[in-house]
């Protein structure tokens, strides 16, 4: 039983590595999907606030922005962030947006470096999950 444990335990390794770069990569993918996409100005106007509670009972704040922006011809439009800050945003600052131009429903804010030392941090950890796996299947008992 303990033999079988530690023949499979690289293979654990490894899949746990590929679900990490993997999620991480796919991430990142769709983090950058706008690079591509049209750029246009939008504005803070307001935020949301959210408060969650840890398993502790420790109450946490965060916001996400309320973004004003306007194709030209059209209804000004409201976007909220999907990434929330325990800083309250700066009213008034102005914010890149990127939208796809065979969908312009579909508007983002466009700031990939702002997660991407997370992410990162993530795939390089599933690579070296990977690597101790593929390690350890070549020096493991024969």
């Amino acid at each position: 039983m303990e033999n079988g444990f530690v023949e499979f335990l690289p293979w654990m390794f490894m899949l746990f590595g590929v679900f990490l770069a993997g999620g991480s990569l796919w991430v990142i993918r769709s983090e950058t999907r706008g690079r591509h996409w049209r750029e246009i100005e939008g504005r803070i106007t307001g935020y949301r606030t959210h408060s969650s509670r840890n398993y502790e009972g420790m109450v946490s704040t965060l916001h996400s922005a309320e973004i004003a922006y306007k194709f030209p011809g059209m209804p000004p439009a409201l976007l909220v962030d999907d990434v929330a800050t325990g800083e309250i945003p700066e009213i008034g600052k102005t914010v890149r947006l990127r939208y796809n131009p065979d969908d312009p429903a579909e508007v983002a804010v466009w700031a990939p470096a702002r997660l991407s030392i997370f992410y990162i941090a993530f795939l390089a950890m599933g690579l070296l999950f990977i690597a101790a796996g593929v390690f350890a299947l070549y020096i493991g008992p024969s």
